[in-house]
């Protein structure tokens, strides 16, 4: 469910760098939040200057006022703290891999019931209450 927009100028990144922050932002959330690493999606959104980009929920549009922004998604219940924790690392990495001042990221995490969200053609638990068998469906094959 996870799902982090991340809006950067165009050409800022490489392809490598948008790897080891999709990679990254796993970590982070998972190490966190214990969700499975392949329900976390990040996508990049490379914009000129004063393009607009429609919000997530397609009513108007996304606002933000550096030029590296993070509009996250993810599943309601958890404290504000975990969101902050959450936000604070993905805001640290991307200005490290972009080699960019922290000043020039910025970013919320909107959240949605976990009742309204499917993986995998199951509807996710609240967070907190995954089961162990939960956690053996999603897990990744290797």
């Amino acid at each position: 469910m996870p799902f982090y927009r991340c809006v950067t100028p165009k050409d800022a990144l490489s392809f490598e760098q948008r790897q080891e922050i999709a990679v990254a932002f796993t970590d982070i959330h998972c190490g966190i939040s214990t969700a499975p690493r392949n329900f976390v999606n990040v996508v990049f959104l490379e914009v000129s200057d004063g393009a607009e980009i429609a919000d997530s929920h397609g009513n108007g549009v996304l606002r933000y006022d550096t030029p590296f922004f993070i509009a996250g998604g993810n599943r309601a219940g958890r404290a504000p703290e975990v969101r902050q924790q959450i936000l604070a690392g993905l805001i640290d990495r991307l200005s490290t891999i972009a080699g960019v001042s922290k000043d020039l990221v910025s970013g919320h995490i909107s959240e949605a019931p976990a009742s309204w969200i499917m993986e995998a053609g199951h509807i996710l638990p609240d967070p907190g209450s995954e089961t162990a068998d939960w956690y053996e469906h999603s897990a990744v094959s290797g």
